[in-house]
């Protein structure tokens, strides 16, 4: 039994309680329609609880159970914040999973190689291509950094297809991997804690998901896969993914890169905002030419104004 199951399992029934201690505010655990804890959206949050898994929807952030609002809301990993949980319980944890940081060189570079080893090249029809073409970004040919594992291992002690992006350094070498545990049907990504996982190890300043090859001229960088190739498709740009805020406000540009534009998210919170900007500064001071574009709706990144774009008036967020 891994340790989110232990966990999960004993705070079925008791998620209200935990993520009152945990800082979420009470007016969010109502059940009705109301601020988004998270994003800051006023009336797109709602805690519906179901089966006693702390369950919750938002119209910006998604849907999960209460693992995934406490590591939303408090920022950390399932490994930091399970402790916390466990100890609000007085929950003796057995079996526990190796934490990230007592993974060795050797086991991390070898869990990769197993991972790698369990994919193939996207393919048109497949579920990788099904699941970019229903978020509007889809491609005849893809990038070979993009990958597609028909079952892999998720974490949770089951098997899911998934898309496997490999992360590569600032010098192009391939550093780790990015899963994107996917539905059966490959429309949308899994209803799990957390269906977008990074390999464990630390990784280098600079690495990101290349998505396309640089050739000179401007390069775009965004947080999420989805939203650099949305942004790609909106302006025309190669655009790569850093994956997330902290990772963009560390990502340095290819060797012969001088004009960058960088796609923010925008946040309620200003998260995403904040590392755009971080990014844009250190680049502006080396003498690079930058610019920072933002979606003009809060909660909204550009894979939700490229979509946006494709839905009928009625339909659109």
């Amino acid at each position: 039994m891994t340790f989110h199951r232990k966990t999960a399992d004993v705070a079925k029934g008791k998620w209200r309680g935990i993520l009152l201690r945990l800082g979420v505010p009470s007016g969010a655990l109502t059940g009705k329609h109301g601020p988004c804890p998270m994003c800051g959206g006023t009336d797109r949050f709602r805690f519906d609880n179901k089966e006693g898994r702390g369950t919750w929807i938002c119209g910006a952030c998604g849907a999960g159970d209460g693992m995934a609002l406490a590591m939303q809301f408090t920022g950390k990993a399932f490994n930091e914040v399970a402790p916390e949980i466990d100890m609000i319980l007085g929950n003796e944890v057995v079996g526990a999973e190796k934490p990230a940081s007592e993974i060795t060189e050797a086991q991390r570079k070898t869990a990769l190689r197993e991972v790698y080893a369990q994919t193939v090249p996207v393919q048109s029809g497949d579920l990788v291509d099904a699941y970019l073409t229903a978020r509007g970004v889809g491609d005849l040919v893809y990038h070979r950094t993009l990958r597609f594992a028909p079952a892999l291992r998720d974490g949770e002690g089951g098997l899911r297809p998934a898309l496997v992006s490999v992360v590569q350094g600032p010098d192009g070498a391939n550093v780790s991997l990015h899963r994107t545990f996917l539905r059966p049907d490959g429309k949308a990504k899994a209803e799990m804690a957390t269906p977008r996982k990074l390999m464990p190890g630390k990784l280098p300043d600079g690495a990101c998901v290349r998505l396309c090859d640089f050739t000179g001229g401007p390069l775009g960088i965004a947080e999420g896969i989805e939203t650099a190739k949305a942004a790609s498709s909106l302006y025309y740009l190669p655009v790569w993914a850093a994956l997330n805020a902290a990772m963009l406000a560390r990502w340095q540009p290819p060797e012969g890169c001088d004009e960058v534009v960088i796609f923010s998210d925008n946040d309620p919170k200003f998260g995403g905002q904040a590392a755009a900007f971080t990014l844009a500064h250190r680049l502006a001071c080396k003498g690079m030419a930058v610019n920072v574009l933002t979606p003009p709706i809060p909660g909204e990144d550009f894979a939700d104004m490229w979509m946006n774009r494709h839905r009928p008036k009625g339909e659109r967020r």
